[in-house]
């Protein structure tokens, strides 16, 4: 049983997971941004305001009284008129983001559903070892080679690793499938591979799965190069996946 090494130049693009917004903090910015532009224009209205109001009530002088008053109180009315609609607007976009945010926040979760139930619906481990002594016996009788990977994922949600299946399966060949160990483990019978193929292969694998540097850990075994028999096969087996569950 051997690591396989990470392949950094096989990298290549995936479904990455969800981001969750803060949605709460980006309300709360724009609330505040939306607070300080209509407290400047109150302050600027009020402020030029104070400067007619001298020259509307006070010194009247030679010009008609009902002129400068008509301005100072058509200022007022206008300044009120443009708060008001700051009101409405901003009442407004609130809502609609607030629905643009809970439609996102299904679909996110619509999206996670349904990449749990891609890796909830992979076969299981029957199937697995099924799948496996059938490919010894064929692998035994016709002398070629047969490997298996086993992908472990000990902090990773159903959600993810179904999404990683996703990726996964696109780089599988006809004939190979994979299966769900547990709860944290995913792995994948390669007919035919010899092991430096294997190696390589199952470095792909690693590069492809989207996880965290850490995160995901890739055992190999082949047959015939580290293995002899189906109960040794299977007994590493086992064996890693005791581990990871442990």
């Amino acid at each position: 049983m051997m690591m396989a090494p990470m392949h950094k130049g096989l990298e290549a693009p995936m479904n990455k997971q969800i981001e969750t917004l803060d949605w709460g903090k980006l309300e709360r910015l724009d609330w505040h941004l939306w607070l300080l532009a209509t407290l400047l224009i109150f302050i600027l209205g009020i402020g030029l305001l104070s400067f007619m109001f001298p020259t509307s009530f006070w010194f009247i002088g030679s010009t008609p009284a009902q002129q400068p008053q008509r301005a100072f109180f058509g200022f007022c009315i206008l300044l009120g008129l443009v708060l008001v609609y700051l009101l409405q607007r901003q009442a407004a976009l609130r809502g609609l983001k607030r629905q643009l945010f809970e439609s996102q926040r299904a679909k996110a979760a619509a999206e996670q559903e349904a990449a749990a139930q891609v890796f909830l619906a992979l076969p299981g481990l029957a199937q697995f070892r099924d799948a496996l002594a059938m490919e010894y016996r064929r692998a035994s009788t016709s002398g070629t080679h047969l490997a298996e990977v086993l992908l472990k994922t000990p902090n990773s949600s159903p959600d993810a690793l179904g999404r990683m299946a996703n990726v996964l399966r696109c780089r599988v060949r006809h004939g190979e499938a994979l299966y769900r160990i547990s709860d944290k483990a995913i792995a994948v019978i390669l007919p035919g591979m010899q092991l430096r193929d294997a190696v390589s292969f199952a470095g792909q694998l690693e590069s492809l799965s989207g996880m965290p540097e850490g995160e995901l850990e890739v055992i190999l075994t082949a047959y015939p190069d580290e293995v002899s028999s189906l109960a040794e096969l299977d007994g590493k087996f086992r064996a890693a996946v005791e581990s990871s569950a442990a």
